[in-house]
């Protein structure tokens, strides 16, 4: 409790002083407007839904209520309510939140913290199933050649499928028997160049770019050599 005291008083006199300075700026008392503070500012923190965990930031948002609606505002107490509510919301999600996204000073109003945070847990969430997305097809490649940006992955699953056709348009990447269709009687490589991806299915000699159309294979020709011999070997080139 004690630690929690200090805090509180610690945050209240950082205030007061501030307030000083901007009755200055304001050419207002300097001593009423401390006292109207010395009032209000305790009342206001009454609506941190912690232990008094975000003292600062409700002093940040009277000083913004300042600039907003000029120095001599009084509090609204509905407002508060609202403030309160946000306050609460942030701190229950607060630990889901990647590390960088936890400073409450990134958020300046109840509307930030209400507006935000969701979006910021979406963006969370979908960079997760990525990672996951990405952990799984790993498991489902086996990578035949790899030197710079010349890469050559034999999928073993419809996950690799899915991840490696990412922003193409391969039937293969979107309904599973689609990519067992081509994968069960032969292999099935994907071609990451500086030129592109690229796709073949090594039963049929289907060949394909990302846009699904046939292709010249002599894209390939500045390959590496390494590279060159690998397309040379599954194909009837």
């Amino acid at each position: 409790m004690s630690t929690n005291l200090r805090r509180a008083d610690f945050v209240l006199v950082t205030h007061l002083q501030a307030t000083w300075r901007r009755a200055g700026v304001e050419n207002d008392d300097p001593w009423l407007s401390v006292e109207r503070e010395k009032r209000l500012f305790p009342m206001i923190c009454q609506f941190d839904p912690t232990d008094g965990r975000y003292h600062g930031w409700l002093s940040n948002w009277r000083r913004r209520v300042w600039d907003l609606r000029g120095f001599r505002t009084g509090i609204d107490l509905g407002e508060l309510e609202d403030v309160s509510k946000a306050l609460m919301r942030f701190h229950r999600l607060k630990a889901k939140l990647p590390p960088e996204q936890r400073d409450i000073g990134q958020y300046h109003s109840a509307e930030d913290l209400l507006a935000i945070v969701p979006t910021r847990l979406a963006e969370t969430r979908r960079r997760q199933e990525r990672d996951s997305l990405k952990e799984e097809a790993y498991r489902q490649s086996q990578f035949l050649f790899r030197e710079g940006r010349w890469i050559i992955v034999r999928l073993t699953g419809f996950t690799a499928a899915r991840f490696w056709g990412l922003n193409t348009k391969w039937c293969t990447t979107s309904i599973e028997r689609n990519f067992l269709h081509y994968a069960t009687d032969g292999d099935l490589l994907v071609f990451l160049t500086p030129h592109g991806k690229f796709q073949l299915a090594t039963a049929t000699q289907m060949f394909r770019d990302a846009r699904d159309n046939p292709f010249d294979l002599a894209v390939f020709r500045h390959a590496p050599p390494g590279f060159f011999k690998l397309v040379q070997a599954y194909t009837r080139w």
